[in-house]
């Protein structure tokens, strides 16, 4: 089988989990990194062995390349997505597909016919999910009759230098209007109607306590997957939480089950449990993986751009009951 080839838009921070699992990859490999900063693609490249390019225009002059994975910017997608998919090209399109529900839903009406484009969704692809998942199909775990979803961090309280963890990771939250529910609780939307099926959201609150941003730091949202009712938090600012969110799900039913951060288990059974900086890293593998195998058998993509587009109408219905 011919090895698809991937160029990949985009040498920030994300970037790196993207160059590692494209190495991992079956059937794929990188051949190049376009970003319109030399050092950062550079910088990027010299694991991979690959040419930089400042652009994806001169990306696709300079390579041959079978399909495109962009890592960039929200606001840069649509017009990266167009390009490629002009060129014929598949996308793997880091999430959000867009800004706004509204704004992707304009790029899927101006796709090709024959376009192919995946939403990077990679939370459904954590292992701990993923056994979930496998669990709920095989009759192991009965159906549970609702759920609490608890995402924490203390990620933008002081920690003991003074620093903010979330803001040294991510400096780009602090101007964000519409923070934890877009940046982080996106996911976790995706990963209930992966794992339940379609979401209902009923009610939502948010709130900001911390001055160092401008969007919404605490978010409690009141929903139903698959007609299983339960609630959604975000919290940024837990006092005694990690500085990375840590998730923690828990269904309640016949048996209890959890996803307690990288752990799942039924009742007292440990089914499932990696190491959080493997399991974060297979998630990213995952998702390409899947993304490779969809574009050679022309199967279809878990999370398409239809997909992206429903998980943003949920998040502006969030914001449209908190406001």
């Amino acid at each position: 089988m011919t090895e698809l080839r991937v160029g990949l838009v985009g040498a920030g921070m994300v970037s790196a989990h993207h160059v590692a699992g494209w190495a991992a990859c079956r059937g794929a490999r990188l051949v190049a990194i376009a970003d319109p900063s030399p050092d950062a693609a550079r910088a990027r490249a010299a694991a991979a062995g690959v040419p930089t390019f400042p652009s994806l225009a001169e990306m696709l002059g300079g390579v041959a390349v079978d399909a495109v994975d962009l890592a960039t910017p929200v606001a840069t997608h649509a017009p990266l997505v167009l390009e490629a998919t002009a060129a014929g090209l598949p996308v793997l399109c880091q999430k959000p597909l867009a800004e706004t529900a509204a704004a992707a839903a304009a790029l899927i009406d101006a796709l090709p016919p024959d376009a192919r484009v995946m939403v990077h969704e990679n939370w459904r692809w954590r292992g701990p999910y993923r056994s979930l998942a496998a669990a709920l199909r095989r009759g192991t775990l009965w159906r549970p009759t609702h759920f609490h979803f608890d995402v924490a961090s203390a990620g933008l309280l002081p920690d003991a230098t003074g620093a903010l963890p979330a803001l040294a990771r991510q400096p780009f939250f602090t101007t964000m209007p519409r923070l934890v529910v877009l940046e982080l609780l996106i996911h976790h939307l995706d990963t209930l109607e992966f794992l339940f099926g379609p979401l209902t959201i009923d009610a939502a609150r948010t709130a900001r306590r911390c001055d160092r941003v401008a969007g919404e730091d605490l978010a409690v949202i009141s929903l139903s997957a698959g007609g299983l009712t339960g609630e959604l938090v975000g919290d940024l600012c837990r006092p005694h939480a990690p500085p990375m969110p840590r998730d923690r799900l828990t269904l309640f039913g016949p048996t209890r089950a959890t996803v307690d951060g990288w752990t799942f288990a039924i009742g007292p059974d440990r089914l499932f449990a990696v190491d959080p900086v493997v399991g974060y890293q297979a998630s990213y593998t995952a998702a390409l993986q899947h993304f490779a195998d969809c574009v050679a058998t022309g199967a279809p993509f878990e999370t398409p751009a239809e997909a992206g587009l429903q998980t943003l109408r949920h998040v502006e219905r969030i914001y449209q009951l908190a406001a």
